[in-house]
């Protein structure tokens, strides 16, 4: 019962410091009993915050749900004690593109890549700890950007990290592994659904992206895998050949496709393709 309850949600969840991402995945999906579960941007164990968790159907849409950019809050300990004007000319030599080359102990390929801190502010400064927060690119390593920043000033590493936002999703509406588990209990053992419906997000609802709208009459043939031509679309934002956008149909969630021409064209043209379809995931209104 409960599994075919939450399936195509996503719950963020709080992840607690000490466990891998792919752990609190792992338990979202037993608490629950979803079919499956995966995670949207994966933290290091010893670093907790935002974990979006999807359920079911909803994994397929993960690559949407992740955002570009991330936001922490950390601590890094510097070797020497450093005055507040100079540790904060040094957050600002570290803000803008940077180039990383990520950690021995990350799962991908250690070769340099571009990456952009969009802020880099400094909270609290007491001894040799500053309190700082980053908003930061998807990929962005912020035990790498303390390690760079202390080749400049003499030595510095990251002793705290906390993710508080994954692009629009913050940690407010992040839940613990106990409240889930709780929630879960009352529901088998109360019939209580309501906390754990307060808990579960219809993914479409984290997608950030512009939207499109097709016809009715247009919706059977592309839940089929028909590619959407010009004829097929109702209104649409102004989005660029190339960028992703949300489809629609009315109020229902149908998918992701990306521009095959700009949006501005499309008022002179009335044939060919408007959107390469990318993802179909239809559930009807209601």
């Amino acid at each position: 019962m409960t599994g075919s309850a939450i399936d195509d949600k996503v719950i963020i969840i709080n992840k607690p410091p000490g466990l891998t991402s792919h752990e609190v995945s792992t338990y979202v999906r037993k608490i629950t009993g979803a079919s499956r579960a995966g995670h949207a941007g994966t933290l290091d164990p010893d670093v907790s915050g935002v974990l979006p968790v999807a359920l079911g159907k909803a994994t397929k849409l993960l690559r949407y749900i992740a955002g570009k950019e991330k936001t922490y809050v950390g601590i890094v300990k510097f070797k020497r004690i450093m005055g507040r004007g100079e540790v904060e000319a040094l957050f600002a030599k570290f803000t803008g593109e940077l180039t990383q080359t990520p950690p021995k102990i990350s799962a991908v390929r250690k070769v340099p890549r571009k990456r952009t801190v969009y802020t880099l502010r400094l909270l609290e400064l007491k001894g040799r700890l500053a309190l700082f927060e980053t908003r930061v690119d998807a990929g962005t390593y912020i035990r790498t950007l303390c390690d760079d920043m202390g080749k400049v000033c003499g030595g510095a590493r990251m002793t705290e990290l906390r993710r508080t936002a994954v692009g629009k999703i913050t940690e407010k509406g992040a839940h613990t592994m106990t409240e889930l588990i709780d929630a879960v209990w009352f529901l088998k053992n109360k019939g209580e659904g309501a906390m754990l419906d307060k808990m579960l997000v219809m993914p479409e609802t984290l997608i950030g992206l512009p939207r499109a709208h097709i016809k009715e009459s247009s919706l059977k043939s592309i839940l089929s895998g028909a590619q959407i031509m010009i004829p097929a679309l109702e209104k649409i934002t102004d989005v660029k050949k190339g960028g992703r956008v949300a489809l629609y149909c009315g109020d229902s969630f149908v998918g992701v496709g990306v521009m095959a021409i700009d949006a501005g064209e499309l008022q002179h043209r009335s044939k060919g393709l408007a959107i390469k379809l990318e993802r179909v995931h239809w559930r009807a209104k209601g």
